[in-house]
């Protein structure tokens, strides 16, 4: 029979679902806001500008403050998830943390409890939702880097 302590420590449905979730922003809404920046960035810059001649200014007017815009909303939406994700990490790092504080009495050669398997292995799942999330925040910055610093409308050689 469970402690009373070990079950406070195993993770609810509720806390299993809001994880999932944090996760799911790490891993697929950060890469995918860099993606949808990269294609709609693209796109606007190869529809607005000649492909035989390079010109001064772009065929579109406003085309850099579209191209921010959508840096800017892109960028924001993948720090919020990076955001999530860092934050599901923490909960579970903590969770960790006292789950090994209240089994820490028990002899190092007993096998650790279910619940603190459960809790490293959705610990390593939201580390690495939290890198990826964090890595694509920190490839949106270049991105928008790179529109910074190169003219839109210029030959790239």
């Amino acid at each position: 029979m469970q402690d009373p302590a070990s079950m406070q420590e195993k993770l609810t449905v509720a806390e299993k679902r809001r994880l999932w979730i944090f996760a799911g922003a790490g891993f697929f809404i950060s890469p995918g806001a860099w993606l949808l920046q990269v294609m709609i960035s693209e796109t606007l810059a190869a529809q607005s500008c000649d492909t035989t001649v390079p010109l001064r200014s772009p065929g579109v007017p406003h085309m850099q403050a579209w191209l921010y815009g959508v840096s800017a909303s892109a960028l924001l939406v993948s720090i919020a998830c990076a955001t999530v994700a860092t934050h599901g990490f923490m909960l579970l790092q903590r969770k960790h943390q006292r789950i090994r504080k209240s089994t820490s009495k028990k002899r190092s050669n007993e096998k650790p409890p279910r619940e603190q398997e459960e809790v490293s292995r959705k610990r390593f799942i939201a580390l690495c939702s939290a890198l990826i999330g964090c890595l694509f925040v920190l490839a949106l910055v270049f991105t928008i880097l790179a529109e910074v610093f190169l003219a839109s409308c210029s030959q790239w050689h």
